[in-house]
């Protein structure tokens, strides 16, 4: 029997295995997803889809997830580092006026919470400033000042390790695997073969091995199940089965203390089917509520003609500005030959408010009367040196419901707080970056074709609060009725970011074990 088991290893799992090993715990992870244990094995570009995409029934085990539910899309991390390994690697503390939105403050002062838990995280993950901007970033600027808002635009904060000040290559100076500077290559969201991104195999994860925790990966977790407790406390059994292999049984492992960090998708899985089989009776009827998208939109712009390499070399996201008081923009851009997911883009830029049934013809009509642009979009080659992908994330209280029925996840809308598919403020800055580059401006094909929104900042599903009949866990992430059993990934976060969430996560992720005791202390405080 092992002290722990960790369901997970992205930025919420990998802090439980770590600190819960620093408190003396035996720990064991179980992760779905493959172990790139050299910085070599990842893909040079997107398009080894079999070590880019996750989709089992076809024999893919990659990186790179992508979920279609019924009005909602979600794009997500798999594999031993979890998000981190398909992340840009953006590391923003958001603005403290956030927390002072109702759906933080509900609780009581997340800031001050977070706070201490903020810099641990930054240390840990390695977060600096971004130091190279490029053309994209210029014409970013430009449009920022045309808005009023030129004060607000600035690189991002990173966890990419840009080599040492003094200009020597070669290992970082932390208790870390040995490195490699940047590049600039922007293939932060294929992995870094370079091993200059900080992935999470590179610090919390590979402290953690160092002090003894295992590593089980491909191996799915099915089920939680509470045992009879003994005479040292709560029992859990917990039901997993590898994920390769002619021999694919169920297994089964037993613990004191289970972590669920299985991404929200992930999480809210095994807490159904865990619920419905009877193993976690009597969990919070709140499950699945407040769900989030961080209000998040993904447009860009198609270059009549590709930029020169050099114009646009740099990391995934180089720079971050407000378009308005709620509103966040970025551009994303993909390294050398990564074109793989040019065809999740439409070939033009559907205006907000636009019915269902005209947004298919803006579309084919797009394709036949600029035949030009279809073939720049999905057919010709310097892709990524052609086109801009802007990411538009917002911290309004936007919202939907998730629920269980016939072993899946289905998605219901909340009328009074309904997730946007188009953000206003985004159409009108990609238009205006359009105007700027020369380009045309276009969208990606969920939003455009379905007008459903698609997210790579899933958040919520497993909301806080102090008794069962507020949330699903209690304020420390502990779940009710369940003592030992603790949820520490994004499903936690109580509300939209405006920003990119790797960094807010892992400092929840802190706070919560920080609170756990250690191996036979009395409770934290």
């Amino acid at each position: 029997m092992y002290d722990a088991v960790v369901i997970g290893s992205g930025f919420g799992g990998s802090v439980a295995a770590l600190r819960l090993a620093e408190k003396g715990y035996q720990v064991l992870v179980l992760e779905q997803g493959r172990f790139f244990r050299r910085d070599e094995d990842f893909p040079a570009t997107n398009w080894r889809v079999w070590d880019t995409l996750w989709f089992p029934p076809l024999r893919l085990f990659g990186t790179l997830a992508i979920t279609a539910l019924n009005g909602l899309w979600v794009l997500y991390g798999v594999g031993v580092g979890g998000g981190s390994l398909v992340y840009a690697g953006v590391l923003e503390v958001p603005e403290p006026s956030t927390f002072t939105r109702p759906a933080w403050r509900r609780w009581g002062d997340w800031w001050e919470r977070l706070r201490p838990h903020y810099v641990t995280a930054r240390a840990m993950l390695g977060a600096s400033r971004n130091p190279r901007t490029n053309a994209i970033d210029r014409a970013l600027a430009n449009v920022a000042q045309r808005l009023g808002q030129g004060h607000t635009f600035r690189p991002v904060d990173v966890g990419v390790w840009f080599g040492d000040p003094a200009g020597q290559d070669g290992a970082s100076s932390s208790p870390e695997p040995p490195r490699r500077p940047c590049t600039f290559c922007r293939n932060c969201m294929v992995g870094c073969r370079e091993g200059a991104k900080n992935l999470l195999t590179k610090n919390y994860l590979y402290l953690a091995q160092r002090l003894g925790v295992r590593i089980q990966s491909q191996a799915q977790a099915l089920w939680i199940q509470a045992l009879p407790p003994d005479a040292d406390g709560p029992r859990y059994a917990v039901h997993w089965r590898p994920m390769t292999g002619w021999r694919r049984k169920p297994r089964t492992v037993y613990a004191r203390r289970v972590v669920v960090a299985a991404g929200v998708l992930g999480t809210l899985r095994l807490l159904f089917r865990s619920r419905e089989k009877g193993g976690l009776p009597h969990l919070s009827p709140h499950l699945g509520e407040v769900v989030r998208t961080n209000s998040e939109e993904l447009n860009g712009v198609l270059l009549p003609r590709p930029l020169p390499w050099e114009a646009v070399q740099g990391v995934a996201i180089t720079s971050i500005f407000h378009a308005d008081d709620d509103t966040r923009i970025e551009p994303v851009g993909f390294g050398r030959g990564s074109s793989l997911l040019r065809f999740l883009a439409a070939p033009t830029l559907i205006p907000p408010g636009t019915p269902r049934r005209a947004r298919l013809w803006r579309i084919l009509r797009a394709l036949f009367t600029r035949p030009g642009d279809a073939l720049r979009l999905y057919v010709l080659p310097r892709w990524t040196e052609r086109t801009v992908i802007l990411l538009v994330m917002q911290r309004t209280d936007t919202r939907v419901r998730i629920h269980w029925r016939r072993d899946r996840l289905w998605v219901e809308q909340d009328p009074a707080h309904p997730v946007p598919a188009e953000v206003p403020s985004g159409y009108r800055v990609v238009r205006m970056l359009a105007e700027e580059l020369g380009g045309r401006p276009v969208s990606s094909l969920p939003v455009a074709l379905f007008g459903v929104p698609m997210t790579a900042h899933i958040l919520g599903g497993c909301p806080m609060g102090p008794t069962p009949e507020t949330g699903v866990v209690d304020l420390a992430g502990q779940v009710h009725g369940h003592p030992g059993v603790y949820v520490v990934d994004g499903s936690i976060v109580p509300g939209n970011l405006g920003v990119n969430p790797s960094l807010t996560i892992t400092a929840m992720a802190e706070y919560v074990m920080s609170r756990v005791p250690p191996k036979g202390g009395a409770s934290a405080p």
